[in-house]
This record gives C-alpha cells, structure tokens and sequence, in this order.
C-alpha cells in the first residue's frame, strides 16, 4: 500500500537516507533540517513524503514533487521523484519498483502526464519502469575563465524573488526544449532548502544569489556554495553586458566563499556559454504517465537547470 509517512515513519525513511544523501550533516541535523523543508509552508501540496507499506511495515520511501513544465510549447504536469531508498535488509525484492509504480498510477489518475527524475544509479533500473534517457551535461568554469567584477552587481536579498522568477521565466528556450516551469514555485521552495540548511549548519542567511541592474539592463543568478565549488542553480539576463556582469558577480563570489570554481547545468541562457560534457551522475529521465503525452524522446536536449535538481 502507498500512502503518505507521518510522525516517526517520517523519522525513520530520514535516518535511512542520511547516510547517502547527508551531505556531511549529522543525523540529528540533518532530521531537523528535513523536518523543518517539510513542514514550510512553500511545500504544501507540492512535496510529499511517501511510503510502500507491506504487511504493516515501510518497505520503501520516496519523495513526490508535484511539478509544471512543457515540451514543445504543450503544457505537462509532472510527478517529481527524488530519494528512492529502501532498507538494507529488504532490497532486492521489488518493493521500490512496486511504490514507484503505484506512484505513477496514483499520479496520472490525478492528472499527472509524467514522472521526471535524476538517476544516480545508472538507468538500467529505471528503464524497466518506463522511464527513458535525456541529454545530461554539466559545466565546471575555473574562477580565471570568469570576467572581471564591474560595478552594477549585488547581492540577491529578500524581495528580489519576483524579479529573478521573471529573468529566469524568459530564459528558458520558448518552450521548444523540456523545461520546468518558472512559476515562482521552484525558486522559492529551494530558498527555503538553502535557508534551512544553512540554519542545521548553525549558519544565518546563506549567500543564494546575485542581482545585476543598469543601464546594461537585468541579470540574475540563483547560486549555493558546495563543498569545492559555487553551483549556479540558474541564471538568466536581458543582453549580453548583464551577462558579463552576472559572471563577473561570480567569480567575486568564488573569491568571497574560498572557491576555485563555479558549476552548472546549461540550461536557458546558460546553454552554449561554455563547453559542456555529459555527466554519469543525477542523470535526467522521464517517463509518460499517460497514453499521447508529450514528453522528450530519448537522448533529447533539455534545459533543465541545478534548480530542477529534485
């Protein structure tokens, strides 16, 4: 049976996927952490913690986004999965392909079109539940490859949300590639991600953006410090002197954090801007949910960004 985890089922999937997906947190921060992005008011009726349930006991656990994209300028509704995790002691005995299956059916009856997630297992597993490969690159820009800081560039503050969902809304190539939505949702929900995380680090605000306005016209960029790198979970502008001014912005945020490099997805605006090699881990796959959906074929372009990463 799938439903929904509550009080200590909850507890428990989170104790289970620590070890993987901790991010270097202790199990009693990074509780509080998955507790508090849980619970925030920016995941209600969009994110869900899920459970297989046999015999009475939780087999198996997930995370269900519910997501807005489009593909070839056709609106689609979109199940999000992210951190499958069974128990040691009961894998290899289906539970994981049984709830993600129940998932699927559960979502496309409610309206879904298709589900989307980023394997780092290789694809083999989820292949077998209908889900196919798309195109997965990833950047990694030296902080010297950067141009030089100019005046015009300043910190992302509170506020600055509506502006940078409509840069980050434009940027996305017209609908012609499967892309997610910038309705606002995702930027905000993964705010609050950096914004609790950076409080079970025993941090305040965290650094999460750059905002570029002038005469040269608008730039924006939503970023995270990583353990070696500073990610530009997206980025977006309205000529090319902002987007001088928005890599400027981060090379002097490479040299504010101690970083030596930025990484990113290259999606939108940012596709082309440098050489882009595919990348083996948290690779995009997607599966129809209902008979004529329009979804990417196999091997396709995307522009999927850092901050689709679910």
């Amino acid at each position: 049976m799938l439903r929904e985890l509550t009080g200590e089922e909850r507890d428990a999937y989170f104790r289970g996927i620590q070890p993987i997906w901790g991010g270097g947190l202790s199990e009693d921060r990074f509780q509080l952490f998955q507790r508090q992005l849980a619970d925030a008011p920016e995941a209600r009726e969009r994110y869900r913690i899920l459970g297989w349930f046999v015999q009475g006991r939780m087999a198996s656990g997930m995370k269900a986004y519910d997501l807005r994209g489009a593909c070839g300028g056709r609106p689609l509704r979109l199940l999000g999965v992210g951190a499958v995790f069974t128990p040691p002691e009961l894998r290899r005995r289906g539970h994981a392909a049984a709830m993600l299956r129940a998932a699927m059916e559960a979502h496309a009856a409610a309206g879904a079109t298709a589900a989307v997630l980023f394997s780092d297992i290789g694809v083999r597993y989820y292949e077998r539940l209908g889900f196919h490969v798309l195109d997965s690159r990833e950047c990694t820009v030296e902080a010297v490859d950067l141009p030089r800081p100019a005046d015009g560039v300043r910190p992302a503050l509170a506020g600055d949300e509506p502006m940078m969902t409509r840069l980050f809304a434009a940027g996305r190539n017209a609908g012609r590639r499967f892309a997610l939505d910038r309705d606002g949702w995702t930027l905000r929900f993964q705010l609050r991600r950096l914004r609790e995380l950076a409080r079970a680090r025993g941090m305040g605000e965290p650094e999460w953006g750059m905002v570029a306005e002038g005469h040269f016209g608008e730039g924006a960029a939503m970023v995270r410090l990583a353990r070696d790198s500073v990610d530009v979970l997206d980025a977006a502008w309205s000529s090319d002197e902002a987007r001088d001014r928005i890599l400027g912005g981060l090379r002097d945020c490479l040299q504010r954090a101690g970083r030596s490099r930025v990484r990113l997805w290259p999606a939108g605006q940012l596709a082309g801007v440098f050489t882009a090699p595919e990348r083996a881990s948290a690779v995009a796959m997607i599966a129809p949910l209902i008979r004529g959906a329009q979804v990417p074929e196999r091997g396709a372009r995307t522009d999927l960004a850092l901050l689709d990463h679910i």
